[in-house]
């Protein structure tokens, strides 16, 4: 069922956080296999402001702070995937505004992808996409897109795209997140990874256990969480300022920290608010861009 397309809209597209990601393989054609647990966050956000065009205009994509051609953009490159796979190839004026660091683990990109999906899937006026083509039209844009889609905690597999819905809560945490001004490749990441672990068969990092409820409440509840990142090793190796910022938010009290993605943000949780807050001013006070979060 389609819906009246606006004229415009408006659309804050979040970010997600992984509070576990661990490399379990590498397939023939290079891509890893991965083991991860993906935890949405409304903060930071990138605003996306899509207008109707101009008969025959196509796709005007503005995005002030990437410098890349339009055509790179991964919000282009889903409304073009979007128009072949139905035929409808609506003329429209995006506007971007990033408010999600580029390189910093949070799937800032995946997430702008999965929001101009959703909305030409709800406005097309025929041959909508049902759930299952609209998740594999997503996974060919990136790994991270098909999360995005529903926007909730999701169990990842695969290369990042089998999902299944998680349970998971946090509640009664408090969640700092910093986000250095440190940029990291994917790619790169990957790479060091794949030379760490054949040069010296090394072994992934210490996980990190916790449970998922206060303490009042822990002898109820039998659920674990991991806090885990297999990047951690060969990103801290190469930017040890990350590692001290990971030290200093357990200084304060942090349950557990770790890194998001092939990094640079890193996240901790706190069972004080207090805590949390002091954790967070101090980072702040350091010139970090920083998100307090309670959950």
């Amino acid at each position: 069922m389609s819906f009246t397309q606006p004229a415009s809209v408006t659309l804050h597209a979040g970010c997600k956080i992984n509070l576990h990601l661990e490399i379990t393989g590498v397939r023939e054609n290079g891509y890893h296999e991965l083991d991860t647990l993906f935890f949405p966050l409304p903060s930071p956000f990138d605003t996306i402001t899509i207008s109707k065009g101009a008969t025959g205009s196509g796709l005007l994509l503005e995005c002030p702070a990437l410098s890349i051609p339009p055509e790179k953009n991964i919000i282009y490159k889903s409304w073009k995937k979007y128009s072949d796979a139905t035929g409808w190839k609506p003329d429209l004026a995006i506007t971007v505004e990033k408010g999600i660091p580029d390189g910093a683990g949070l799937g800032g990109g995946s997430s702008d992808a999965a929001i101009i999906l959703n909305y030409l899937n709800k406005y097309c006026p025929n041959n909508a996409l049902s759930p299952e083509r609209l998740n594999t039209l997503a996974a060919s844009i990136g790994a991270d897109v098909p999360f995005f889609l529903n926007n909730v905690p999701a169990h990842a597999t695969g290369i990042g795209d089998i999902l299944e819905p998680s349970t998971i809560s946090l509640s009664g945490y408090s969640l700092v997140l910093i986000c250095p001004d440190i940029s990291i490749s994917t790619p790169w990441a990957f790479a060091e990874w794949d030379k760490t672990m054949r040069s010296t068969n090394a072994s992934n990092n210490k996980k990190e256990i916790l449970t998922t409820t206060p303490s009042k409440d822990r002898k109820h509840s039998s659920r674990a969480l991991w806090l885990f990142n297999s990047f951690e090793v060969v990103v801290y190796s190469a930017f040890p300022k990350l590692r001290a910022y990971k030290e200093k938010l357990m200084s304060f009290g942090a349950e557990g920290a770790v890194m998001s993605g092939s990094g640079s943000s890193i996240f901790a949780l706190y069972r004080e608010t207090e805590q949390a807050a002091r954790a967070a001013t101090a980072l702040e006070a350091e010139g970090v861009a920083t998100y307090l979060h309670h959950l």
